[in-house]
C-alpha cells in the first residue's frame, strides 16, 4: 500500500479529488491542518524555551496560584 499526500488550494479542489477517489473506489482519508498564527507560534516557542530552562511550575504550585487568582 502506498501513501500520496495532496495539498489542495481550495475547498473545490478537495471536493473534486474526493469525488474522483470515491468513483475509483480508492480508500482515502482527509486530515485538515490548521495553521497557527505568528502570535500562537511565538507563545508556544516561548513556553518551550521556558520549560527547557526549567522555568515551570509543578501541578501543586499552579493550583496555589490559581486559587489566589479566583478568591
Amino acid at each position: 500500500m502506498s501513501t500520496i499526500t495532496l495539498h489542495n488550494e481550495s475547498e473545490n479542489q478537495l471536493k473534486l479529488i474526493e469525488a474522483l477517489l470515491k468513483e475509483l473506489n480508492i480508500k482515502f482519508e482527509v486530515s485538515k491542518k490548521e495553521n497557527l498564527t505568528d502570535w500562537q507560534r511565538k507563545q508556544l516557542q516561548e513556553g518551550i524555551d521556558q520549560a527547557n530552562r526549567g522555568e515551570f511550575f509543578t501541578e501543586g504550585e499552579a493550583e496555589k496560584i490559581l486559587d489566589k487568582c479566583f478568591k
